[in-house]
């Protein structure tokens, strides 16, 4: 349980230290996106040959594609209903919103629905893979320290202090955090193929946050080289998967 704690608050924390970083220093936006897009690729290796041939073992081709579209369908909406909440629109790919549309609320919702499905792989892969775990701590650090940074920007144009800045992140990683334990702690007893159904419903949702919010961020941010960043990723990634 230590070992899972440990994992949970160094997921959240990363979070934390990215908009630290980002209220502090000033990074150039195509270094923020380069690592955004080297993260994406991270996580697609990792949702690719970790939870979902984890779920497909445990579960079957019925367990991976009912998951698997339910986890995206559920993302989508999700993050439909929150743009429209205010949520996302602090984001530079999406349209600018004054300070009382874009509430601290929708946006902490916003990103928490982000850092869901990457907090219950988390979790479930520490007691079901524990090399998988390693790596899905590895590609979450990898994506959410530059998601923090980029942020801050959006953050302070409609009106954000670096305190409720601070305080949007530190929340998001608490919650975070809980996420994984109480992904650990509950979701353990299933039978496997439910488990496997829990696996890939969390790769379809993390698939379908990359979609939908990293990578286009990535990419207008940092041009062609985001193609680069990405493979090298999820190559990287497949490499330590090996190890």
């Amino acid at each position: 349980m230590a070992q899972v704690i440990l994992f949970g608050a160094i997921s959240g924390l990363s979070l934390v230290l990215g908009s630290l970083m980002g209220t502090i220093f000033h990074l150039k936006q195509r270094t923020i996106a380069f690592f955004m897009a080297f993260g994406s690729g991270v996580l697609i290796c990792a949702l690719t040959f970790g939870l979902m041939e984890e779920a497909f073992k445990h579960g079957g081709f019925d367990a991976i594609i009912i998951g698997f579209l339910a986890g995206g369908a559920t993302f989508i909406l999700g993050d439909y209903l929150i743009y429209n909440w205010g949520g996302r629109k602090h984001k530079k790919h999406q349209h600018f919103v004054s300070e009382k549309e874009a509430t601290q609320t929708s946006i902490t919702l916003g990103v928490i629905i982000d850092g869901i499905p990457e907090s219950i792989a988390l979790g479930v892969s520490l007691f079901a893979n524990k090399s998988l775990g390693i790596l899905m701590l590895v590609a979450i650090i990898l994506s959410n320290f530059p998601e923090g940074i980029s942020s801050v920007p959006g953050l302070k144009k409609i009106g954000f202090s670096k305190l409720k800045i601070f305080s949007i992140w530190t929340i998001v990683a608490l919650l975070s955090t809980a996420i994984v334990i109480l992904s650990f702690i509950f979701l353990s007893d299933l039978n496997l193929n439910n488990l496997g159904i829990i696996e890939a419903f969390a790769a379809g949702a993390i698939l379908a946050m990359l979609a939908d919010s990293m990578m286009p961020e990535a990419y207008e941010e940092g041009g062609f080289s985001i193609g680069l960043a990405t493979i090298l990723g999820f190559l990287t990634a497949f490499i330590v998967s090996k190890f």
